[in-house]
């Protein structure tokens, strides 16, 4: 039977205020419906959403969040030199201001540089490019450093497994033992698919199809968390408009259950969610305020 929370605490936590500025609210993990044991996450509202303050007073647009475990790095990207780059805002600890955007230059080229996906530990970076390679379009790229103070190495195509026509939206689990992403391989449509590995040294195997998750329409830009038995991801089957769905299971070798809408975040074309691993933090893209911004939410 799934994990719920003590009455009392649900409604303790549920009338907090959900900033996300001035408290570190990763404290906030002893309550949590999250604490595995073999259940599926129930899941629970977040919070309201707000532009998230690393990048509040940004001119340009930004799209594809994604941050280290310990949420001092923030990659995401923009095209403010015309072309979208990855780029890169910092702090020294959770409570510190965040510094100002930086282009990181080892991973942009003069090409289409997007949807970075850093590891938990900050050491690998997966990116969708359409940078020369072995294939036309765009797929998928991974660059690695020894240590978060080093720069990154340059980006190499991920040749584990075949390319299909395009390869975007890479999203890892926490252990690097999984990774999803969306493809397009023999279809004009985006959907995910599942690739896996016995290890970090061992290379990732055939992807699959997550076809419980999958529609008609176009699916992709998903964020694992909990370990890899949660997840959410963007389509467009509700409206033509891009949305943020989820969908949980007990463990990684079960199928998903069926795609529910995460109603208290969507807006107007949600896109490239980021979730912490512990389920409390979500980090996405929107045009909510008529440009693609990054916006957070809490629970």
């Amino acid at each position: 039977m799934a994990k719920v929370w003590p009455s009392l605490l649900v409604g303790w936590f549920m009338g907090m205020p959900m900033t996300g500025c001035n408290v570190d609210q990763r404290s906030l993990g002893s309550i949590s419906a999250f604490d595995g044991g073999g259940s599926a996450e129930i899941w629970i509202p977040f919070g309201a959403v707000a532009l998230h303050p690393a990048l509040a007073n940004a001119s340009a647009s930004q799209e594809d969040p994604t941050l280290t475990a310990d949420e001092l790095e923030l990659y995401y990207a923009t095209a403010v030199d015309g072309t979208l780059d990855i780029w890169l805002c910092q702090r020294a600890s959770i409570t510190s201001a965040w510094g100002s955007p930086a282009k990181v230059v080892e991973l942009s080229s003069d090409s289409l540089d997007e949807q970075p996906e850093v590891s938990a530990d900050g050491l690998t970076m997966y990116l969708a490019s359409n940078r020369p390679g072995p294939a036309p379009g765009e797929h998928l790229w991974v660059s690695q450093r020894a240590a978060r103070t080093d720069p990154w190495s340059s980006p190499v195509p991920v040749t584990d497994f075949a390319m299909g026509d395009a390869d975007m939206s890479p999203s890892l689990q926490f252990e690097e033992l999984m990774m999803t992403f969306s493809s397009q391989r023999g279809s004009s449509d985006w959907q995910l698919y599942v690739t896996t590995r016995p290890s970090t040294t061992d290379p990732w195997g055939a992807p699959k199809p997550l076809s419980e998750l999958n529609s008609s329409a176009s699916d992709w830009a998903s964020g694992l968390y909990l370990d890899g038995t949660s997840i959410v991801f963007s389509s467009n089957r509700v409206g033509g408009v891009y949305s943020l769905l989820y969908a949980t299971r007990a463990t990684v070798t079960e199928p998903f259950s069926v795609p529910q809408p995460a109603t208290e975040l969507n807006s107007n074309d949600e896109n490239d969610p980021w979730v912490s691993n512990d389920g409390h933090h979500i980090v996405f893209d929107s045009q909510r305020s008529g440009s693609a911004k990054i916006y957070e939410a809490w629970r």
